[in-house]
């Protein structure tokens, strides 16, 4: 069946190579607006979206990363979305994975690639980590469930849609 929006979400693939250019932005805003638009369990929406876009302030989560991880786990890109909801909820990873996705499939169709980061909810745990976050205006109590790393695709760089296994479907 050939459908544009299918096609759309089986031709993403996360990209770990960026170019130095920075995103406008009102493709950023888009692409957080469809994170904003994903479901939420019951409708509570107790997710919350941080865009990281000061060079700054990126350069801080760069710098923790190799600190602590020893290398950038950012893959190089100027722009990063946080995704965070209360620790202990029983809904914020649920939740929060349904507005990384939407905000994945957003960067596709605008052009842009993109990479699920999933390890700031530790990093910013850490003493330095925690200053940040709250520098971020995140409050103490929520857990990172993941990031956006958002950027251009870097040149040359080949994204190849990986095969699937052949049971990952069952009629039933």
């Amino acid at each position: 069946m050939e459908n544009k929006f299918v096609n759309l979400i089986t031709s993403r693939v996360s990209c770990r190579a960026y170019l130095s250019k920075r995103v406008p932005l009102k493709k950023v805003q888009a692409v957080a607006e469809a994170g904003k638009y994903a479901p939420s369990a019951r409708n509570r929406q107790i997710i919350n979206i941080y865009v990281v876009k000061s060079e700054n302030k990126v350069e801080e989560l760069r710098n923790l990363s190799l600190e602590i991880l020893e290398r950038d786990c950012m893959h190089g890109v100027k722009t990063i979305i946080l995704v965070a909801g209360p620790r202990g909820d029983d809904y914020t990873d649920i939740d929060g994975s349904c507005s990384l996705e939407n905000m994945f499939l957003a960067a596709h169709a605008l052009g842009l690639g993109s990479c699920w980061i999933n390890q700031f909810d530790r990093l910013l745990q850490s003493d330095k980590g925690s200053k940040i976050k709250k520098s971020f205006g995140i409050p103490e109590n929520f857990k990172i469930v993941g990031a956006c790393a958002l950027g251009y695709i870097k040149e040359g760089i080949s994204l190849e849609i990986k095969e699937r296994k052949a049971d990952f479907i069952n009629f039933i």
